[in-house]
């Protein structure tokens, strides 16, 4: 499938319709919208989705599934709004049948376009688990930072407030008291958004988070199996 790039006008026009607010506006922009960023991400979806397929058979391959939608559904929100100007592609498993599983994604907002590995939904059991993998596996964890580091990505963990048992190893000591983390590149170079060479760098990028998603997936596992 070939990638038909997103270009500025398509952003502009994301913006415009956000700010409308209007189902009228955006009925008259539907196709524009669906054209100039909604197919595009899917066809990133698409490409990417095999790669990822190989490193775990279970997460979700339907472009039309991993990529988000401009409606906004406002049941339970206070923010009204109706419309979102930025799309987002996770590459997870289905995560109403698979809890505790790891995601990576990739999103274009108006602001910058990101990428990243992390956590997704996590319980104080998976983090128990995941301590003690960072006990008993410091090197695979720490090579794992290392390559995800390689694509621009920074350490982005949400911590506890008291430090939690246990011993590890200074160098694993910055990722061991926390109870989420990701690793997020943000980038603003939207011209590189409408150029067919995205597809082979986010397949790099995806190659470098595949042993940090590896070993957040391996710790789900043994979740799973309590």
């Amino acid at each position: 499938m070939a990638y038909n790039g997103i270009k500025p006008e398509t952003l502009f026009l994301a913006a415009q319709n956000k700010f409308e607010n209007s189902r009228i506006f955006y009925e008259e922009h539907k196709q524009e919208l669906k054209e100039g960023f909604t197919i595009p991400m899917r066809q990133i979806a698409a490409q990417i989705a095999p790669q990822l397929y190989e490193l775990d058979d279970k997460v979700m391959t339907d472009p039309v599934k991993m990529v988000s939608r401009f409606f906004r559904d406002t049941r339970f929100s206070k923010y009204k709004h109706l419309y979102r100007d930025n799309l987002w592609i996770m590459f997870m498993r289905n995560k109403h049948e698979w809890q505790q599983y790891p995601c990576m994604w990739f999103e274009v907002t108006q602001n910058y376009w990101s990428y990243g590995v992390g956590m997704f939904w996590v319980d104080a059991t998976y983090l128990e688990l995941y301590r003690k993998a960072l006990i008993e596996r410091p090197q695979e964890f720490l090579k794992a930072v290392k390559d995800a580091e390689k694509t621009g990505a920074m350490y982005s963990p949400e911590f506890y407030k008291k430090p939690k048992p246990g011993d590890p190893i200074p160098e694993i000591e910055p990722y061991y008291h926390i109870k989420n983390l990701h690793f997020i590149a943000q980038r603003t170079d939207f011209e590189t958004l409408a150029k067919e060479e995205l597809i082979d760098e986010l397949k790099e990028v995806y190659k470098n988070f595949s042993g940090m998603y590896s070993f957040l997936k391996s710790v789900a596992d043994e979740r799973t199996m309590l």
